[in-house]
């Protein structure tokens, strides 16, 4: 399945969570609304939490694969500047490359993502992610592996 759009891309990741994680995990949730990122998810219980993911579309007819405003602002290049303990432990970005027949996703913490910024650093104007340096060095998995992936993550 191939995404025509980012937004396409976080419907299929909720869709997801909801029937293989919520299902087998009732208290673990996404929240509808967005605002700071992509995906809220909530972990009640005991040891609640709330996790976020960061969905990423790269388009090769776009030639680029940005963060943040086009003046270096917003909510991601500070999360990828600061790299705050808590947002490492608690945000994923997903990253798809939109070039490929079947959807390949990256899963990966800020750390991982921050080694593969065009220019090697978040700037004062548009940024971008090196997709060459990341889809070539950072292994992909297929739709199954990434549930696991998040379900372990999720219950951490």
């Amino acid at each position: 399945m191939a995404f025509a759009t980012e937004r396409d891309l976080e419907s299929h990741l909720r869709q997801l969570i909801a029937t293989r994680i919520t299902a087998n995990h009732p208290n673990i949730y996404t929240l509808n609304n967005k605002k700071a990122v992509d995906i809220v998810i909530c972990r009640d219980g005991d040891r609640a939490a709330a996790f976020f993911i960061e969905v990423k579309l790269y388009k090769p007819a776009h030639g680029r694969l940005g963060i943040g405003t086009g003046t270096g602002g917003g909510y991601q290049p500070e999360i990828i500047v600061c790299n705050p303990d808590y947002f490492e432990a608690h945000l994923r970005w997903v990253i798809v490359d939109g070039g490929k027949a079947a959807p390949w996703y990256l899963f990966i913490p800020t750390s991982i993502l921050k080694l593969h910024l065009a220019g090697g650093k978040v700037g004062d104007k548009q940024n971008n992610i090196n997709v060459s340096s990341l889809f070539n060095n950072v292994p992909a998995l297929d739709e199954s592996s990434l549930v696991v992936e998040m379900e372990k993550w999720l219950m951490q």
